[in-house]
């Protein structure tokens, strides 16, 4: 049997995978594109189609893509398995790309984003290295524009409305067209109005005339036959607009002449009305601006009157203020004084003759150059009688108003407490307030004006431990050596202090005896001696007994009367509590010692258990002045001899 020899098996399988491949990767493999344009509008994304066929992957291929026209753009390269776009035309550069992921399949279509109009035209897919006869093939792009038509009355004519449709940035070259609700096409009022915008688009502007129908329901198209695009927009036309007869036209124009003089009345009214709004508003606001000055300059006086000892004692730059409020011989009197508080004490006897508006400079000059001197007061007092200003503080809201307007008075919450628990409100919002001792001065310039009997006894109150610390100096002054610093002061201190709350709850009571002593003395005084009443005689005889006990308590043992001043009867008095009955002197602890002290005290002070009855004075020892004095809370000296 013959055989072939194993080398021509090999050429014939060789050449036949040869012809194979040939055949297939040149005769068969086609570039094929879309038949028809592709048609997009300006500002869209758009695909040009291209592709192998059969389905042969690109991968490994070039793909050109360009534009003809004069001359040839280029428009995408891929190249090497991947895009190079380094020549590529400026006018595409960032808006071109091709499907990656679909390059095995044998699709090789670009996208071109954001196409403009100048995008029209023909586009070539092409493979340079395909060996097949077809390579390449032709996408055709157009770009048209569209805009949406805009419908308006633009007035009547005869018995009919006229319509009118505008539409711009169009391309190409539409068509528009009228209809009514049954689709049927209207006669225009002549052929459309036609131009190009500054972007070489195309407006279209037509009339129409329009008579009233059932529906009253219009339609203007634009369409585009190249783009194969079309937009429309309706209208209804209300039956009031259509023109009416004669006679409803008169009624329509008298009724419009009548609103439009009602209205004319209306707002001349509304404006005189504002106008008067403007006048009395500005005449209130005039008014309350009036009224804070005047009580600001009466607080201000009331602040100055109240404090005038501690002004007098520490105003330091008298002659400047001075010089600011007199000018006059006052002022070179002032100016020529010794001494600080000569000059101050001259300086109040000019604000007394000046009055209240002096007195409100004074302070307003006061409050630029020495500020402390004014705040100190004001909050000293605030702090000093925060309780018994809770308490007995009676105008809270008015004071509320003024000073936390937002905060407290406008707050809902503040209406459902008491007047202490408002009082405790307002000063907790002192203490946080940003100028707290400003705002402290405030109120107690408001107390003076609304509260000012309240001021004033607080101000009494103030003045009783001066004087209990006075009698302390005296008492220790006339003790001598008789007891130690550290101990038996510290006692004669603490009883001192007892006494002084025993003193203030008995205050009130004294002050009104005192007041009924007053009037006593007035009647008695408004009498010359021999026509007395019998009653005034009674009360003469109770005098004279009265003045009697006096000269007895003031004798000495011996019989004679002797002149003690009120220092060596204290003195005295201490030195019969450290001495023994036998006389004497005895050992005492300093308990024992504070105990007759204690007791001591008791006795000396007013309000004590131990003193006698309180009855009205019914003589004309203590004089009108005198009893002025008791009342502030001030020593009286009696003389023994005026008692009659």
């Amino acid at each position: 049997m013959k055989t072939f020899p194993t080398s021509a098996v090999w050429c014939f399988g060789i050449l036949f995978i040869s012809v194979s491949l040939i055949t297939t990767g040149s005769s068969e493999v086609q570039v094929v594109g879309p038949a028809d344009p592709v048609v997009a509008l300006a500002g869209d994304d758009v695909i040009l189609p291209c592709s192998l066929k059969p389905n042969v992957s690109a991968e490994d291929m070039v793909v050109q893509w360009t534009r003809l026209n004069r001359k040839a753009e280029k428009v995408h390269l891929y190249l090497d398995s991947r895009d190079s776009n380094e020549d590529q035309s400026p006018s595409y550069r960032g808006r071109t790309s091709m499907f990656h992921e679909e390059l095995k399949n044998g699709i090789v279509s670009l996208k071109l984003n954001r196409v403009t109009l100048s995008d029209t035209g023909s586009y070539r897919c092409f493979f340079p290295k395909l060996t097949s006869l077809v390579t390449e093939t032709t996408v055709q792009l157009f770009v048209g524009a569209v805009s949406q038509p805009v419908i308006s009355i633009d007035g009547t004519k005869g018995w009919g409305v006229v319509l009118k449709c505008e539409s711009g940035g169009w391309f190409p070259e539409p068509q528009m067209e009228w209809l009514d609700s049954s689709g049927t096409f209207l006669p225009a009022d002549g052929p459309p109005e036609k131009y190009r915008d500054s972007e070489d688009l195309y407006a279209l502007r037509r009339h129409v005339t329009v008579n009233q129908t059932d529906t009253n329901r219009f339609t203007c198209r634009v369409h585009q036959t190249e783009i194969n695009h079309l937009k429309e927009t309706e209208i209804h036309v209300p039956d009031e607009v259509f023109p009416k007869s004669q006679v409803g036209l008169i009624v329509g124009l008298l009724i419009a002449a009548a609103v439009v003089v009602l209205a004319a009345s209306v707002g001349v009214y509304m404006w005189r009305k504002h106008i008067e709004e403007k006048k009395r508003r500005e005449l209130l606001e005039e008014q309350v601006k009036d009224f804070k000055l005047k009580r600001d300059v009466k607080r201000d006086a009331k602040f100055v009157k109240r404090n005038i000892d501690h002004l007098i004692q520490n105003v330091t730059m008298v002659t400047p203020i001075a010089f600011y409020l007199i000018r006059s011989e006052m002022y070179s009197k002032i100016h020529a004084a010794r001494t600080r508080q000569g000059q101050m004490e001259m300086l109040y006897e000019a604000l007394t003759f000046g009055g209240d508006h002096v007195k409100s400079d004074f302070y307003r000059i006061l409050l630029d150059l020495e500020p402390d001197l004014v705040n100190d007061p004001g909050a000293i007092f605030v702090d000093v009688h925060k309780d018994q200003l809770i308490q007995r503080v009676t105008k809270v809201k008015p004071i509320l108003h003024e000073l936390f307007y937002e905060e407290l008075y406008c707050n809902t919450r503040i209406n459902q407490m008491t007047s202490q628990e408002q009082m405790r409100q307002l000063y907790m919002d002192l203490e946080v307030a940003e100028d707290s001792r400003s705002v402290k001065l405030d109120f107690y310039r408001i107390l003076l004006d609304l509260e000012s009997n309240l001021v004033r006894d607080l101000d009494e109150l103030l003045n009783l431990p001066g004087q209990l610390d006075k009698l302390k100096i005296e008492t220790v002054s006339s003790a001598g050596s008789n007891w130690t610093e550290d101990s038996d002061f510290y006692e004669v201190n603490k009883n001192l202090t007892v006494q002084l709350d025993k003193v203030t709850i008995e205050r009130d009571e004294l002050k009104e005896e005192l007041r009924k002593a007053k009037s006593v003395i007035q009647v008695l005084s408004s009498h010359p001696d021999g026509q007395q009443t019998p009653f005034q005689k009674h009360l003469s005889a109770q005098l004279w007994k009265a003045r009697e006990t006096i000269q007895s308590l003031s004798t000495s043992p011996g019989g004679q009367q002797e002149t003690q001043t009120p220092s060596q009867r204290k003195a005295r008095e201490i030195q019969s509590l450290s001495t023994s009955p036998g006389g004497q002197q005895e050992t005492q602890t300093p308990s024992q010692k504070s105990e007759r002290i204690e007791g001591m005290e008791m006795k000396s002070l007013p309000g004590s258990g131990s003193l006698p009855e309180k009855r009205p004075l019914l003589g004309p020892g203590p004089q009108n002045d005198d009893l002025d004095e008791m009342e502030r809370g001030g020593r009286v000296t009696i003389d023994n001899n005026s008692m009659l």
